[in-house]
């Protein structure tokens, strides 16, 4: 498994057939004051799966304040990878939409992408005043 794409955006929208749209990537916001609610944005990921990978898989993302500590329940999810005919792969679009996000402090927070419980990418995202 490859991850292609793992970001934070303003939307995400998965079109079928393989086809992710993604706006307004970002990795910095403020806030005058906390606790801040951010309004809406999308955790991406697009992983290619090889068809000798076929069968059943999961994915977890978490997302952790500063301090290391979940500030959303952890996103979850399970997948079964049939082998492509028409190529040697399968691509996933994962889009985790956060409404309201409640951002207690300001600092780095992180977003971690697990497949088959093992970790295999992250990001961050750093909240100024």
């Amino acid at each position: 498994m490859e991850v292609e794409i793992f970001t934070l955006a303003d939307f995400a929208a998965d079109y079928g057939q393989g086809k992710l749209v993604i706006n307004g990537t970002f990795d910095n916001i403020t806030a005058k004051e906390f606790p801040a609610i951010h309004p809406s944005c999308a955790i991406v990921a697009r992983i290619r799966i090889a068809n000798k990978e076929a069968g059943l898989h999961y994915f977890q993302i978490d997302a952790l304040n500063p301090e290391g500590d979940n500030f959303h329940e952890p996103f979850k999810g399970e997948f079964t990878v049939v082998k492509n005919p028409n190529a040697d792969h399968t691509t996933l679009n994962i889009i985790w939409n956060l409404v309201h996000s409640k951002l207690d402090m300001p600092g780095k927070y992180a977003f971690e992408f697990y497949y088959d419980g093992e970790f295999r990418t992250g990001l961050s995202l750093t909240v100024g005043r």
